[in-house]
């Protein structure tokens, strides 16, 4: 029996476009949904938005501090 090899090994990092695409996907509907839960729980309209931007912006400064020091 002969061992089939992959001709082109993927890298150790070849999932990484598709990590921080889930993490920026997760953290808008995570604070979205955390906002939405506010917005209805004190009738308010703009807790929603709020929690959406404040959702991708410290995605993205988490994403800075995990990938973006590579040297």
């Amino acid at each position: 029996m002969s061992e089939h090899q992959d001709p082109k090994p993927s890298p150790a990092n070849s999932g990484d476009g598709w990590r921080v695409l889930s993490y920026l996907i997760g953290g808008v509907l995570v604070y979205g949904g955390i906002g939405f839960g506010l917005d209805r729980l004190f009738g308010t309209q703009f807790l929603l938005p709020v929690g959406i931007v404040l959702g991708a912006g410290l995605t993205i400064l988490m994403l800075h501090f995990r990938y973006g020091s590579r040297s």
